[in-house]
């Protein structure tokens, strides 16, 4: 990749976030000014201005270590713990030209780091923090982030450095990211050895720096952060993303018992019922009351039929009539005479 030359014209600004200010700040950070606990992510952002539009590179270059004590050990992505929002916050010198209205981001991973010291690696600690580690832009896009490349003895005073490369798309860029602040719980105990964050640093400051922008050494930037502005440690996995819990499927509901049709009782088939005096013949009601049936001597109504008598029931019947009749006639008879 060729790159452009830096022109004369070109500025190159770092600031980072003051917690207890909540501000921008392009000076250093100090125990009046900010309070981050190990595993915590100090907030950086740099704006260049007055680039040609096209290819570039910078170095990101960090303390590893400092006095023989973990410092910075990895990057991550700027706003996991602070300044979410704040891009284009009017603190500090880095204001970019292209704010308020900034375009949109985009952002790119950075690479793991398996540097090793005192039986731990840098991977273990990213693992052990469980924080998203990206670099984004503004005005452009990251083509490529490589490193880390460690130097110095960590025994003492070390670095470690990403070169980035990007296109800008203007004449003005912003990237912004963040410095982890190494744990203790994982520096050296998880190796059995003694408390080795970033708490245990005493004395001078460590450093966050962007260097060599297109090859140039006069654009350089540095700032620092003293311990004094260390307190108290986060818990493992504490910036992890959270895990979207999966949704639980629907409960099918419980088949519906099918109901079951009533019986209804069978009806009667309707027989006519023969009329008198020559009427109509009336259908019978439908009915489930079982019919009688009738003996052999029977009139069909259940009633047991008189026995024959060979005609000597009806004449008598008719004797008796007329006797009643002969009655009747003779009274008025009688009464008349009487009268006379």
């Amino acid at each position: 990749m060729t790159v452009a030359p830096v022109s004369a014209g070109t500025t190159v600004n770092l600031d980072q976030w003051a917690s207890s200010d909540l501000a921008w700040q392009n000076g250093n950070l100090n125990g009046n000014n900010s309070r981050y606990p190990e595993g915590g992510i100090v907030p950086f952002r740099v704006a260049f201005e007055g680039l040609k539009a096209g290819d570039h590179s910078v170095h990101i270059n960090y303390d590893f270590t400092a006095g023989g004590h973990k410092a910075y050990d990895f990057l991550a992505t700027w706003n996991v713990t602070n300044a979410a929002g704040k891009t284009c916050a009017a603190s500090g010198g880095a204001i970019s030209s292209m704010c308020p209205s900034m375009p949109s981001s985009s952002s790119f991973a950075f690479p793991s780091d398996g540097f090793q010291t005192n039986g731990l690696t840098v991977s273990g600690a990213q693992a052990y923090s469980g924080s998203p580690r990206r670099l984004t832009i503004w005005g452009g896009t990251i083509t490529g982030i490589s490193g880390p490349t460690h130097a110095g003895s960590t025994s003492g005073n070390s670095t470690a450095d990403f070169v980035v490369t990007f296109k800008s798309t203007g004449s003005a860029v912003l990237l912004a990211w963040g410095g982890h602040l190494a744990q203790s719980k994982y520096w050296d105990t998880a190796a059995g050895g003694p408390r080795d964050g970033a708490s245990m640093v005493s004395g001078a400051p460590w450093h966050m720096r962007t260097l060599q922008l297109d090859g140039a050494g006069n654009k350089n930037q540095d700032r620092s952060i003293q311990p004094s502005a260390i307190v108290g440690e986060l818990a493992p996995q504490a910036l992890a993303p959270a895990t979207p819990r999966p949704t639980a499927a629907p409960t099918a509901a419980a088949p519906r018992a099918t109901p079951r049709p009533t019986p209804r009782p069978t009806p009667v088939a309707p027989r006519p019922t023969s009329g008198t005096g020559g009427g109509p013949n009336v259908p019978a009601v439908a009915t489930t009351v079982p019919r009688l049936t009738p003996p052999a001597t029977s009139t069909g109504d259940g009633l047991t039929a008189p026995k024959p008598d060979d005609g000597a029931g009806l004449a008598a019947a008719l004797a008796l009539l007329i006797g009643v009749m002969a009655v009747a006639v003779r009274r008025p008879t009688e009464r008349g005479r009487r009268r006379r």
